[in-house]
C-alpha cells in the first residue's frame, strides 16, 4: 500500500513535468522555426519529432526533478514524518522512487532502439525541406583489403549508385570491380553487370589488363545503408545501428570514439538521474521544521542542471576526441552513482 502511494504521486509528478519541459521546448522551437514549413501536415511532423527529441533529452531531468517535487509535497505534508513513525525505514521510502525511476530509464532505452532515437534528423530534414529521399554522395572508404567508392547512396532505397571497388596487396591496385549500381540484401549489397578488371601474365611474361563480366557480386557485409549515411553526413542511428557500427568500425581498424559516444549518452549518462535521485532524497530532512524549503529546492533543481550541463560539456569533449569518452562520460557516472550508494548506507544512521 505505502509504495504504490508513493509510487503514485511520484510517477504523476514526474510525467506533469515530463510533459511540460518537453511541450515548451518544442512549443518555442515550434513558434521559432514553423514558419519557414511548407504545409500543415509538415508542420505537425515536425513539431512531434521535436517533442520525441525533447522527450529523450529532459526525461532524467524529469526523474530528478519529479523525486524533488514529490519529497518537499510529502515533507510539506508532513507524511515523511508520519511514514518514519509507523516505522518506515528511509530506504523502504526511497524503493518505489527507484523502481519508478529505473522503469522510466529502461522505457527510453528501449525507444532509444527505434527510430524514436532518430527524431532530430526527422526535425532537420523537415526544417530544410528535405523530405522523402535523400542521397549522398561521393563515399570513399576502406573495407577489408580493399578501398570503395560510391557515387551516390539512396538509403530509402537500398540502392546504391556508381560502386568502384579497388582490391589492394601490397600497395598495388590488383583488381577492381566495376557496376552502375547494387542493392542492399539482408546483411550485404549486391551489385548487378559488375566489370571486373585484373592483371594476368600473357605468354611474353608482360602484364596485361583482362576485363570479365560477373553477373553478381556479393559485397560490404554488414555495410548497412544507414551506417554508411550516418559515417558520411553525421546522421543519427538508433542504438543497436550505433553497436553494429562499432563493431564493423573495429573490424576495419577505423576510429569509433563518435560512435561509442553516442551509445554512452543514450545508456549511461541518463543513469546520472537515478544516483542524483538517490543522493538528493537521502541529504533532504524529514520536518520542515529543519530546512528552509524555498532555498533547499532551488539549492536541488539548481544542483541538478549543474550536474546535467557538465556532463553535457563533457560529451561535447568526447565528441571532439580529445579524450577518451570511457574518461569523461562514465568515470563520472561511476563516481555519482558511488556517492549515491554511499549515501544510501549511510541512511539508516541519521535521524
Amino acid at each position: 500500500m505505502l509504495f504504490r502511494y508513493i509510487a503514485y504521486h511520484y510517477l504523476k509528478k514526474m510525467l506533469i513535468i515530463l510533459l511540460g519541459l518537453s511541450g515548451l521546448f518544442a512549443g518555442l522551437d515550434f513558434l521559432m522555426n514553423g514558419s519557414s514549413l511548407s504545409s500543415f501536415n509538415i508542420k505537425v511532423l515536425y513539431l512531434f519529432s521535436k517533442w520525441e527529441e525533447a522527450l529523450n533529452l529532459l526525461y532524467p531531468l524529469a526523474i530528478v526533478f519529479g523525486g524533488i517535487w514529490t519529497k518537499i509535497a510529502f515533507i510539506k505534508q508532513n507524511a515523511v514524518a508520519s511514514f518514519y513513525a509507523l516505522g518506515v525505514t528511509r530506504r523502504e521510502f526511497f524503493k518505489p522512487f527507484l523502481l519508478v525511476g529505473l522503469l522510466t530509464y529502461f522505457i527510453f532505452l528501449a525507444l532509444n532502439f527505434t527510430s524514436f532515437s532518430t527524431a532530430p534528423d526527422k526535425a532537420r530534414s523537415l526544417s530544410k525541406n528535405q523530405y522523402g529521399v535523400s542521397k549522398t554522395e561521393d563515399l570513399f572508404f576502406k573495407y577489408n583489403s580493399s578501398f570503395v567508392y560510391i557515387g551516390a547512396l539512396i538509403p530509402e532505397l537500398y540502392k546504391l549508385e556508381d560502386l568502384t571497388i579497388f582490391k589492394i596487396e601490397q600497395d598495388e591496385v590488383v583488381e577492381t570491380f566495376r557496376a552502375k549500381e547494387a542493392w542492399y540484401n539482408i546483411s550485404e549489397w549486391v551489385a548487378v553487370d559488375v566489370v571486373k578488371k585484373f592483371k594476368v601474365l600473357d605468354t611474353s611474361g608482360y602484364k596485361r589488363l583482362k576485363v570479365e563480366k560477373v553477373p553478381l557480386l556479393y559485397t560490404l557485409k554488414d555495410y548497412q545503408p544507414k551506417i554508411l549515411e550516418s559515417i558520411y553526413d553525421g546522421k543519427a542511428l538508433n542504438l543497436y545501428e550505433s553497436i553494429v557500427a562499432k563493431e564493423l568500425l573495429e573490424k576495419q581498424n577505423l576510429d569509433t570514439h563518435e560512435v561509442r559516444v553516442d551509445i554512452y549518452a543514450k545508456v549511461i549518462t541518463p543513469l546520472f538521474s537515478i544516483a542524483l535521485l538517490m543522493i538528493l532524497i537521502f541529504q533532504f530532512p524529514f520536518h520542515s521544521r529543519y530546512m528552509n524549503i524555498s532555498i533547499t529546492t532551488a539549492k536541488a533543481i539548481g544542483g541538478t542542471l549543474f550536474v546535467w550541463g557538465i556532463l553535457f560539456a563533457l560529451q561535447g569533449v568526447a565528441k571532439n576526441g580529445t579524450v577518451l569518452p570511457e574518461i569523461v562520460m562514465i568515470v563520472p557516472i561511476a563516481l555519482l552513482w558511488s556517492y549515491g550508494i554511499y549515501s544510501l548506507a549511510q541512511s539508516q544512521k541519521r535521524i
